[in-house]
């Protein structure tokens, strides 16, 4: 009987080596087989259509670290610039020296808008503590030569304080009068309106005469360097008071890459 067993499961044996072998399927996305650091630029190039075919297309993750290496995600989302505000503290100070208004805060933006905030001591005895916000919304005024031009408005409310709104006009020309020396003529006008019985408007008109020198082109420095002297001088147009101003500025300005 055991012979006949095992003489009778020989046709059977012959048979199945005859049968394709069975290949087991595993529930594993190909993308998790292949090596992610292979051939990801010609991966990179793989165009597909349809979403399923975008869900489970096996250059997903390849397109991806491609899309991240190259800066794309940072360069369409510019940081906001913040700047921080502090008035009124000397860098060294003694008995003698004379009390100064303080103020501390921080403002985001720059150019086209900006948004700050404040809190400020005030020197004089008896004076309350005060907080303020502020806005500013402009018209960047252009840094080539030619006709320059600028507009802004902005406005601001404190604690203790009557809430105001400003506006500010600037027309002018930029002439280039030998190399990398720069006059600049330009008339402003300003003004505010403060939101309390007894104030109002208050506006003046400002030409200005303004010399730059391009120091960084001048000397072949290796980083931005200028030299602007500027005068002033503010004509009163309604509740203002006469002012000359006049200021020198010397800037440095070096990138770390």
């Amino acid at each position: 009987m055991i012979l006949a067993c095992i003489a009778g499961a020989d046709p059977v044996s012959a048979q199945d080596d005859t049968l394709e072998p069975f290949a087991i399927q595993l529930p594993i996305p190909r993308a998790a087989l292949l090596d992610p650091d292979a051939d990801e630029a010609a991966a990179a190039e793989a165009t597909v259509s349809g979403a399923d075919a975008v869900i489970f297309n096996p250059a997903l993750a390849a397109i991806g670290r491609a899309s991240a290496a190259s800066g794309a995600h940072l360069r369409a989302r510019a940081p906001i610039p913040v700047d921080i505000i502090r008035n009124g503290f000397a860098a060294r100070q003694d008995t003698m020296s004379a009390a100064q208004d303080r103020s501390v805060g921080f403002k985001l933006g720059k150019d086209v808008f900006s948004l700050s905030t404040t809190l400020s001591a005030p020197a004089s005895a008896g004076a309350t503590r005060d907080a303020q916000i502020s806005w500013r919304l402009a018209q960047p005024i252009s840094s080539g030569r030619g006709f320059i031009w600028g507009l802004a408005t902005g406005g601001g409310s404190s604690l203790y304080g009557n809430p105001e709104h400003t506006g500010e006009a600037l027309i002018g020309y930029r002439h280039e009068l030998i190399p990398h020396l720069t006059l600049t003529s330009q008339l402003a006008m300003a003004g505010n309106y403060v939101f309390a019985p007894g104030d109002g408007l208050h506006s003046a008109l400002t030409p200005e005469m303004k010399l730059s020198v391009d120091l960084a082109k001048l000397a072949d420095l290796p980083w931005q360097t200028s030299f602007d002297l500027a005068l002033a001088r503010k004509l009163p147009l309604v509740a203002s008071d006469f002012e000359t101003q006049g200021r020198a500025m010397l800037s440095f300005k070096y990138k770390l890459r």
